[in-house]
């Protein structure tokens, strides 16, 4: 029952008390009128805290509504304290700073009541503290449902119409029909819906695993169990004792018996819908490992609890349906042996494409169109919304997939729902993504791990319980974007409106004030894909808002509209990247709250007053052309700053003060920095950054090169040097052992300075375009690049490469585009086992020839996975 709303709060808070808030509050004295309630507001929520941590461990299965209404009850206390103090903090900050009426900001809104607020935290802990008395006077006795009997078990197994599983089914009866002696684990592992039970049925009902196992039985987990009702399951389908007695018997005895049908026979054993360790846990002690090629199959949503159950054992991650799959599917289940026809092919093609591959939509919307009338007008009715005909299926199909959230952590089941928010069919940038989180206060803190980091994780963990798609991935193998299902985001927008989790609108017109004061109540986020933001008035009030994200490309944000950020008063994130801005609203300063500001806009000078947002984590500005911008003097107020992310070239003003109030310490990310020379006395204003990208220029006084190395948490890196006109030997270049991406362009570096980086231990993705090295060779030498993945060669004048199998011992991916002079790619690359694809420009003949030849030697050595692309025309630098 964890609460982020309740840890950043709480983080809020202890500022306050503590003082850290003299951006916001300046000593006033209103302020320290309040502060002793504010005190007592901390200790009950600390309190709060302490109790909810402790209801984590001692809730049961069965307290799963009773978890969910006193989780309710625990965000309302937690938002209604959260925006007294917010409230509270704004008025103060407003009040403090004059110039602010000149926004037409109204403070005399009425504070809430703090003794309100704790009298209902109170209220809260003492129904936590009786659920808690409660639980732990129950014996819980969940239902188990109803058990197959051996008669029903091929009933329950009985395979219907199969597309797309011919080799899914062939690679694994191989894997369970192989030559290992010893016991082994298999699993499939998919979302639902995706058809790991179909497949397994398959594979159970084959012929061959019919004649090589001796002894088959099928048990079908989910989430809710008894451990004695799964043995009982599996006793009855491999026993000749009748279900009624053997119900009977005590749990030791069922125990003994399995585990007596078992011994020294080869048996398949099907664990179907399995969902946590402890399940596993309950029934592996029953399995001998007799060495008689003994196999257990298990199907899973999650990859963790496949690999719980065997750690690196053979997964199958069973994969949606092609176009074409999805479309054989939709025929045979409408149609049976009877081809569609040639006045529905259009309409269904489409209906198969909604489905997005997933078997689960394709076969429920295929017993929509059965028992409809076969027309072209209806078929092209169900296309427009078919995602809304499975939602309103009578059978609840939806909650196939609803399942997925029951166990799904606080923390990873508000990130999921946020998803829902984007739009259908959105491929969703990892790097905004995460940063969104963040802002909303869903991580955590992880030791001494950045909060980026902790994202990954939970990002990695949804992907890995099949709730998100890996759309693209970076070089590296890195996850660059995702996506999610129709369905999932379908589920996702269900739980949203029920939970009050966030609201999407897509209202058009003219909002009334009782219109907009009853769309937004209580409401924390609002996704909006209409022109919504633009038609509110200053007259509206929306003070429970803390997020608002648009993704509406058509808008224009007028200057008549400055006045529209007065509803917003409490807002922590901000996203309009997608609204079309001439200037930076002079009103954005009132929101002193902001964590995450996103804009659109042509300006090239951000205003001093941004910058006093204190708590602002996330500084976007996309821009419609390349320019420069000189950041205010004053950009050191904003000392939460962790991603800067401006689409022009930037420059910080130069600070000649001694102490540590020009240092950016939280700074992560910088998209494009303005360097000279080496540029000491900035570097050190950024130690920790991870992702630098910088535009180099040449300093007449100095000609050197930065010193990179001196950034000890430096990851990922992109310099561009704009204007070298010519080689020059004598710089010195220096890059910290933390990289693991470098992308150089225009440096034209010796390739004998290439030693400096070759020596990286943690560089796997290595680009050098445009000129980056300068000269005719390129000998590798000795070294070895250790960690490289992808190298990518562009615009070089490279004539010759000298390279061995050696040098790259991790490399995956080449690229070698405009690459004129260059005579051939070096044989020893053909050699090197890891490689899996060359891309390759089709104006260089004789660098495509020896592409060719790597391509055969790697077929030679049985890697047919191995890929050359030609490329015809490549204009982009990635």
């Amino acid at each position: 029952m964890a609460n982020a709303g309740l840890d950043l709060l709480m983080d809020n808070l202890k500022k306050l008390i503590c003082y850290d808030t003299t951006p916001l509050i300046n000593n006033n004295p209103c302020v320290q009128d309040k502060m002793p309630r504010f005190q007592f507001l901390y200790q009950e929520l600390e309190s709060l805290r302490s109790f909810v941590l402790n209801m984590e461990i001692t809730k049961g299965p069965h307290d799963q509504e009773k978890t969910r209404n006193l989780e309710r009850r625990l965000r309302d206390v937690v938002e209604e304290a959260e925006d007294i103090v917010d409230l509270f903090l704004t008025r103060a900050f407003i009040r403090n700073n004059p110039s602010m009426t000149l926004c037409g900001a109204d403070v005399s809104c009425h504070l809430p009541n703090i003794d309100s607020a704790i009298e209902n935290i109170k209220s809260v802990k003492k129904e936590l503290m009786d659920t808690k008395t409660q639980s732990q006077s129950e014996v819980l006795h969940p239902t188990a449902g109803t058990l197959p009997s051996k008669s029903s078990c091929s009933a329950v197994l009985k395979e219907e119409v199969i597309v797309g599983l011919d080799d899914d089914s062939t690679v694994l009866v191989d894997r369970l029909t192989g030559n290992q002696k010893q016991l082994d684990i298999i699993s499939i592992v998919g979302m639902g819906g995706l058809g790991k039970t179909t497949l397994a049925t398959r594979v159970f009902n084959d012929p061959f695993i019919v004649y090589h196992f001796h002894v088959r039985a099928w048990v079908s987990v989910s989430q809710v169990y008894t451990k004695k009702d799964l043995l009982i399951s599996l006793l009855t389908s491999i026993s000749k004792l009748a279900l009624e007695n053997i119900k009977k018997l005590r749990g030791e005895k069922i125990s003994e018996l399995l585990y007596k049908s078992l011994k020294g026979k080869r048996y398949l054993i099907v664990i179907d819908d399995l969902w946590s360790a402890k399940a596993w846990d309950d029934l592996k002690m029953h399995f001998p490992n007799d060495n008689t090629r003994s196999r257990i199959l298990l199907t899973t949503r999650l990859s963790e609890i496949a690999f719980y159950a065997k750690p690196g054992g053979f997964t199958y991650n069973l994969q949606f349906l092609t176009k074409e799959e999805s479309w054989e599917l939709l025929c045979r289940k409408v149609f049976r042996e009877d081809g569609c026809p040639e006045r529905l092919i259009k309409p269904g093609i489409q209906i198969a494409k909604k489905c997005q591959g997933l078997p689960l939509a394709l076969v429920v919307i295929a017993g929509l169109l059965m028992k409809e009338e076969r027309s072209p007008e209806l078929w092209e009715k169900v296309a427009e919304s078919v995602i809304s005909y499975i939602v309103g299926d009578p059978k609840g199909y939806l909650d196939t997939l609803a399942l997925s959230l029951v166990h799904l952590p606080r923390h990873l089941r508000d990130c999921f729902l946020y998803v829902g928010g984007f739009p259908e069919d959105c491929t969703i940038p990892v790097r905004r993504l995460i940063w969104l989180w963040i802002a909303e206060g869903f991580i955590v803190e992880d030791g001494q791990k950045p909060l980026e980091e902790v994202a990954e994780d939970y990002l990695l963990d949804l992907v890995d319980r099949s709730l998100l798609i890996v759309a693209k991935r970076r070089s590296n193998g890195g996850i660059k974007a995702c996506r999610i299902h129709d369905l999932l985001r379908e589920l996702c927008l269900k739980k949203a409106r029920e939970e009050n989790f966030f609201m999407k609108t897509s209202m058009s017109g003219y909002l009334t004030s009782s219109k907009f004061i009853s769309c937004t109540d209580k409401q924390r986020r609002l996704f909006a894909e209409s022109n919504f933001f633009s038609e509110i008035s200053s007259d509206h009030s929306a003070p429970h808002i803390r997020s608002f994200v648009c993704f509406n490309k058509e808008w224009y944000f007028s200057l008549g509209v400055q006045r529209c950020f007065h509803p917003f008063l409490l807002v922590r994130v901000l996203d309009l990247q997608t609204i079309h801005t001439p200037t930076v609203p002079l009103a954005l300063e009132l929101l002193v709250h902001l964590r995450h500001l996103a804009l659109w806009s042509e300006v090239t000078r951000l205003p001093s007053s941004v910058c006093n947002l204190w708590n602002l984590q996330t500084l976007i500005l996309k821009e419609n052309y390349s320019g420069f911008m000189k950041l205010p003097e004053n950009i050191a107020n904003m000392v939460n700053l962790r991603h800067l992310w401006i689409e022009m070239i930037i420059s910080i003003p130069e600070t000649h003060n001694p102490t540590n109030s020009g240092v950016f310490f939280n700074l992560q990310t910088v998209s494009m920095l303005r360097l000279h020379g080496r540029a000491e006395s900035l570097l050190k204003r950024i130690p920790n950054i991870r992702k630098l990208g910088c535009a180099v220029y040449e300093d007449k006084s100095e000609d050197s090169f930065p010193s990179f190395g001196l950034l000890n948490h430096l990851e990922t890196l992109k310099v561009i040097q704009p204007e070298v006109k010519s080689s020059l030997s004598n710089k010195r270049i220096s890059f910290p052992a933390t990289l693991r991406k470098l992308t150089l362009s225009g440096c034209r570096f010796p390739w004998f300075d290439m030693s400096n980086i070759q020596w990286l231990p943690n560089l796997e993705v290595l680009k050098l375009l445009n000129y980056a090295f300068e000269g005719p060779l390129w000998d590798t030498g000795e070294g070895q690049f250790r960690q490289l993945k992808f190298l990518k060669l562009q615009n070089l004048d490279i004539q010759q490469w000298n390279a061995y199998s050696t040098s790259f011992p991790c490399l995956k991916r080449l690229e070698l585009l405009e690459c004129h002079y260059l005579k051939g790619i070096p044989d020893e690359v053909g050699e090197i086992h890891t490689l899996e694809t060359i891309d390759v420009d089709k104006r260089n003949h004789t660098v495509v020839k020896s592409a060719n030849k790597i391509q055969e030697e790697q077929h030679a050595m049985g890697n047919y996975e191995f890929k050359m692309n030609v490329i015809g025309f490549f204009t982009s630098i990635r």
